[in-house]
């Protein structure tokens, strides 16, 4: 999903959020002639709910951005479940190079599409960069360590060759 797309999906849900908010200030004003009418809370709660998590989410990104973790010589915390992994950064990297389906882009004029560069951005976020030798995208993932030591990616974010 790219970013566009992501931020769009915010905004829908910023003024789904608002507009029912306005509707349940109003709603609590009068008496509501249809039942089915009525805003439901739960609705409303939801919508927040989702909200909430999608702002997590963009700030975690602009958190990552903003203090350049990836330009500096920055050291990731990794927690207790990496404690047996002699290299975390090089183990979540290569789990990564390992899972080219993952990759968005198909490749064009018989290239093979390749992961060419994966870079740790923090605890949570990996940045890799991948082409075929003819076109170049670029994707944020989220990753989690599972219990059976095989780590479990996320694409967040893409940028593809326009």
């Amino acid at each position: 999903m790219t970013c566009k797309q992501h931020l769009s999906k915010i905004a829908f849900f910023t003024l789904l959020s608002v507009s029912l908010s306005g509707c349940r200030n109003e709603a609590e004003n009068f008496e509501a002639a249809d039942p089915e009418m009525e805003i439901k809370p739960a609705i409303v709660d939801s919508i927040t709910s989702e909200l909430e998590r999608q702002q997590k989410l963009i700030d975690s990104l602009r958190q990552t951005v903003a203090t350049k973790y990836y330009a500096n010589d920055y050291s990731v915390f990794f927690g207790k479940e990496y404690e047996d992994i002699d290299d975390p950064t090089t183990y979540i990297a290569e789990a990564l190079n390992k899972q080219k389906d993952l990759i968005p882009l198909k490749s064009v004029l018989g290239g093979n599409m390749e992961f060419r560069q994966v870079q740790v951005l923090s605890e949570e976020w990996v940045l890799a960069i991948y082409d075929d030798g003819h076109v170049q995208g670029k994707s944020i993932f989220a990753y989690e360590l599972q219990e059976d030591g095989q780590v479990k990616f996320t694409e967040v974010a893409t940028k593809l060759p326009e």
